[in-house]
C-alpha cells in the first residue's frame, strides 16, 4: 500500500491536544499564574483595600497620596520638585514593576503563540477591556504591559481596551467610586469610558491604522502561528525549554525597563515641576471656563497612582469644591497622562497620542461646565 506523502492536517481537538501537551503552554502558564497572583495577594489589592479604607480623608498630593520626603511651603522651587518626584516614583514602584514583568511576559507568550482576536475592532477591544479590569494597574503601569501586547504582535485596539480599563473599571476602584464621589459624577465617567472602549477605540485604531512595531507583522492566523512554532514543539523536555522561555523573557525585562525608566524619570520631573508652580488653590477657588480648561489639560497630564483620581476628586467634594472640578478630576485624572502619551508617541503614532490627550481634556471641560451649569 502506497502510503500518502501529503501532510494531516490536525482537527481542533488535535490541534488542543498538541497545545496541552506543548511545554511551551505550561510553562508560560504557570509563570502567568504565579506572577499575577503574587502581585494581587501580597501588594496590589491590599493597597487597593487600604485606599478604600482611607477615600474622604486627605492625600499628600494630587500625584501621589503619602509621601517620603516631606518639605514646607517655604521650600525653595528645585527642592519641591526633586521631593514631588521622588515621591511620585516611590508611589509607583510596586505597580510599574508588575507592569514590566506582565509586559515582558505577554511579550513572550505572544511570539509564540499570537494573539488571535479576530477581526471585530469592537470586539477585540472590549476583549481588552475585560482582561484589563481585575489587573489593578494604573494608566502608568499599564503602559509596559500594552507596550508587551504592542511589542509582542499583539492588537493596538487590545491594547487601548486594557490601558483604560485596568484603572477606571477595576471592581474596587468602582465601588470607592459610587461610595465616595455623587451617583451624577460616577454616572457620566463610566458611560465615558464604555463609549471610549466601545465606540472611542474602534474609530481611533481604524483612523490612524493599527501598524506593527518594530518593524514587524502583526500575526494572527493559524498558517502564521504555525510559523512560529518549532517543529518538534510538544515533544521537548521541559527543563530547556523553561530555560529558553526564562532567557527570553529575561531580555524582554530588560527591553521593557530601559524605556519605562527613562518615561518614568521625565513624567516624574515633569509633574513634579507642573505642580509646583501652578498655584492650583487659586484655580480651584473661582469656577470659569477658562479656569475649568486649564485644571482639565492638567488633570489629563498628571500621572497617579491607581484610585488616586477618586481621592483626590473625594476630598475636593467634601471640602465643598465646585462641582465642576472634583468632575474633572473623577474623569482625567489617572485615566490618562503623559506617561501612556509619551509610549504611544514613541511606539504607536503620534496623532494617536496627542488626540487622545485632547479629546479626554475637552471631555474633562465639557462635563465641568455641564455640572456647574447644573448647580448655577
Amino acid at each position: 500500500m502506497t502510503q500518502s506523502l501529503t501532510p494531516s492536517i490536525p482537527t481542533k481537538r488535535g490541534r488542543w491536544s498538541l497545545r496541552v501537551r506543548d511545554p511551551r503552554v505550561r510553562v508560560l502558564t504557570l509563570a502567568g499564574i504565579v506572577l499575577v497572583a503574587s502581585c494581587w495577594l501580597l501588594a496590589r489589592y491590599p493597597a487597593l483595600i487600604h485606599k478604600a479604607d482611607v477615600v474622604g480623608e486627605s492625600v499628600a498630593s494630587m500625584t501621589f497620596a503619602s509621601e517620603i520626603w516631606s518639605v514646607g511651603p517655604g521650600a525653595p522651587l528645585l527642592v519641591a520638585i526633586l521631593a514631588g518626584a521622588v515621591n511620585w516614583l516611590y508611589a509607583m514602584k510596586i505597580g510599574m514593576s508588575f507592569g514590566v514583568l506582565f509586559g515582558a511576559l505577554l511579550h513572550t507568550t505572544l511570539r509564540h503563540f499570537p494573539l488571535r482576536v479576530g477581526s471585530s475592532l469592537t470586539l477585540n477591544s472590549v476583549k481588552g477591556a475585560v482582561v484589563g479590569m481585575p489587573m489593578g494597574i494604573c494608566a502608568n503601569c499599564a503602559v509596559p504591559t500594552a507596550c508587551g501586547v504592542t511589542r509582542g504582535n499583539g492588537r493596538l485596539e487590545v491594547a487601548l481596551g486594557f490601558l483604560f480599563s485596568s484603572p477606571n473599571f477595576n471592581p474596587v476602584v468602582v465601588m470607592m467610586s459610587i461610595a465616595a464621589l455623587p451617583l451624577g459624577i460616577v454616572a457620566a465617567k463610566y458611560a465615558v469610558m464604555v463609549l471610549m472602549i466601545v465606540v472611542g477605540v474602534p474609530v481611533l485604531v481604524r483612523r490612524f491604522g493599527d501598524k506593527p512595531t518594530n518593524g514587524e507583522t502583526l500575526l494572527g492566523t493559524e498558517a502564521e502561528e504555525g510559523a512560529l512554532l518549532p517543529s518538534g514543539h510538544g515533544r521537548e523536555s521541559i527543563w530547556p525549554v523553561a530555560k529558553d522561555l526564562g532567557r527570553q523573557f529575561t531580555g524582554h525585562v530588560w527591553m521593557l525597563t530601559k524605556p519605562t525608566i527613562a518615561i518614568m524619570l521625565v513624567a516624574s520631573l515633569l509633574s513634579a515641576t507642573a505642580l509646583a508652580l501652578l498655584p492650583l488653590d487659586e484655580l480651584l477657588a473661582d469656577p470659569s471656563g477658562v479656569r475649568f480648561a486649564l485644571v482639565s489639560i492638567m488633570a489629563t497630564f498628571m500621572p497617579v497612582p491607581i484610585a488616586l483620581d477618586v481621592l483626590f476628586a473625594a476630598q475636593l467634594q467634601a471640602a465643598g469644591t465646585a462641582p465642576g472640578y472634583v468632575m474633572i478630576f473623577a474623569m482625567t485624572l489617572g485615566t490618562y497622562s503623559i506617561v501612556p502619551a509619551i509610549y504611544l508617541w514613541r511606539e504607536v503614532s503620534r496623532k494617536l497620542s496627542v488626540v487622545l490627550f485632547i479629546i479626554f481634556a475637552v471631555i474633562g471641560w465639557a462635563l465641568a461646565m455641564f455640572f456647574q451649569a447644573g448647580v448655577a
